[in-house]
């Protein structure tokens, strides 16, 4: 009986050894459509001088590209440059001069801080409380009308004159 076992399962395995490896398979490749295609001498020397014309090509609108590139951010540093420079101008003259305003004096808040309403809105001001124009606050009542010249520093405004 282990004679015929093994008989049998010899067969079965050569069997499934010559079915997996046959040409009928699905998975198999038709010999008939294969070709081999043959590159002379010529055609790889044409192939590599296109080769080297489209690269120099390339080369050449890399570099132009490159240069535009360039020439737009000079401008706009340039233009950067000059609105900095435009900012910190602008920044300085509103620092050397001031705003004025008029408004209502609504009272001191605390040692350094008066509030004023200028057109209809209450603003907190900051006023340097060992200068002189505190004590000009102090004389002040609510509700008197107030000319004033401040600066704006931060999110600070700063009274630098009552008038």
């Amino acid at each position: 009986m282990n004679k015929a076992t093994g008989f049998i399962g010899a067969a079965l395995l050569s069997g499934s050894i010559l079915a997996g490896c046959s040409a009928d398979s699905e998975n198999a490749t038709p010999e008939e459509n294969t070709t081999n295609e043959v590159t002379t001498p010529e055609e790889t020397d044409q192939t590599v001088e296109n080769t080297d014309q489209e690269l120099d090509d390339a080369n050449q609108e890399l570099q132009e590209t490159g240069d535009a590139v360039e020439q737009q951010a000079d401008t706009v540093e340039d233009g950067a440059s000059d609105v900095k420079e435009n900012s910190d101008n602008a920044t300085e003259e509103a620092t050397e001069e001031g705003q004025e305003a008029t408004g209502t004096f609504n009272g001191i808040a605390d040692p350094h801080t008066v509030e004023i309403e200028v057109n209809g809105e209450p603003a907190a001001y900051q006023v340097d409380p060992e200068g002189d124009i505190m004590p000009q606050f102090e004389q002040l009542t609510e509700g008197d009308s107030v000319t004033f010249v401040y600066v704006q520093n931060g999110e600070q405004l700063v009274i630098k004159e009552l008038k």
